[in-house]
């Protein structure tokens, strides 16, 4: 199987930063700028009052849009149509709100797209994965947690605004979901140190 490795871990990508910057910024000005043409003359003092205004309103939506993974799920969505075209049997997937988890258990490979990278496909061996667990926790959440090349990533199985206790049926599926995640990549991390 030819192997087209990712050689560095980026979880966020330039594109995610153009468009933070794009929308954060860019929108503002554009309202300000179209407030301040529709209702003459045309005061420099009005024009940027409204950007700060503005600005703060769409960098609201902006963090809350990033909180619950929203704001590039249609890129994340676009790049995993090309996770068929690639070399590998991913048998497995997950997304969640940092991205979407691939993995081919049999050959020893992940794949990644992060929500903050999501124009990228990132492939490693899972042999570079380690500490993978679960963490569930009724205030902090139900998840599961590993790291690539010493970065974290938490993928959540459980997204809800309500305290949820493990005890409950959702709270106990979540958490089984987590566990058999965690188990998909420890399996493929050992078929990865057997080549």
């Amino acid at each position: 199987m030819k192997v087209n490795e990712t050689t560095k871990f980026e979880r966020f990508g330039s594109f995610f930063f153009l468009l933070l910057l794009g929308i954060g910024i860019g929108l503002p000005l554009i309202f300000s700028l179209a407030a301040c043409i529709g209702h003459p003359p045309f005061r420099v003092d009005v024009f940027l009052s409204l950007t700060v205004v503005f600005m703060v309103i769409v960098w609201i939506i902006l963090i809350m849009l990033i909180g619950y993974g929203n704001l590039t799920s249609f890129f994340v969505k676009r790049t995993a149509k090309g996770i068929d075209d690639l070399p590998y049997q991913f048998n497995s997937s997950f997304r969640g709100r940092g991205g979407n988890l691939y993995i081919d258990v049999e050959n020893g490979y992940i794949g990644f797209i992060s929500a903050y990278n999501p124009l990228k496909i990132q492939i490693f061996s899972a042999s570079r994965i380690s500490k993978m667990k679960t963490i569930a926790s009724a205030w902090t959440g139900i998840r599961f947690v590993f790291y690539i090349d010493g970065k974290k990533v938490s993928m959540p199985t459980l997204l809800t605004n309500k305290v949820v206790s493990t005890k409950t049926g959702i709270g106990a599926e979540a958490v089984s979901k987590a566990d058999a995640f965690v188990e998909l990549l420890q399996a493929a991390k050992s078929q990865a140190g057997g080549r």
